[in-house]
């Protein structure tokens, strides 16, 4: 558009150029001279507006170039935050892992307590059986004791008497 302005500013100016040096009329002369004037406004217009349109875009590319600075660092920190995730559920998938193992080590070491608790209980029960058989096997061991003690009592009594039997015997076969 400018370039047409340009154009016909050129044109018109040499037109002017040459009218007034014609004998061209006064009213011609202040036609052309006012037309040159309008298009010399304009000129000036389409510049000021093209300024502000270059300033525009000048802003505007200095905002697309912030953008896009703006989006490869959205971009970069998303890709970070990735990695990061990614390395997040590797950890947790390790840690499900583990937690698996462990889980299972706990089931083993809950069916040895029960093992154990149970081998406890018969191991009570045996000894408890054991000291019962011990106090009965005790107890007929002290009723033994008091039934050799009395029998050797009696042996005793009988020696003693078979003694003075003998005694009396000899005594009598000595007579």
């Amino acid at each position: 558009m400018e370039r047409r302005v340009i154009l016909a500013f050129v044109f018109l100016s040499g037109c002017f150029c040459a009218l007034s040096g014609c004998d061209g009329s006064a009213k011609e002369k202040a036609e052309l001279q006012s037309k040159l004037a309008q298009l010399e406004a304009a000129l000036e217009k389409n510049k000021s507006e093209k300024d502000k349109l270059q300033e525009d875009v000048t802003r505007l590319s200095e905002a697309l170039d912030k953008t896009k600075s703006e989006v490869a660092n959205v971009t970069r920190r998303r890709d970070d935050l990735q990695t990061q995730l990614n390395k997040v559920n590797a950890s947790c998938d390790v840690l499900q892992k583990q937690l698996e193992e462990v889980a299972k080590s706990r089931d083993r070491l809950e069916k040895q307590v029960t093992e154990l608790t149970t081998s406890r209980q018969e191991a009570r029960s045996a000894a408890n059986n054991a000291q019962a058989r011990i106090d009965e096997l005790t107890a007929q061991l002290q009723q033994q004791a008091k039934v050799i003690s009395e029998l050797e009592n009696r042996t005793k009594t009988v020696r003693s008497a078979i003694e003075q039997l003998e005694t009396k015997l000899d005594q009598s076969s000595a007579r």
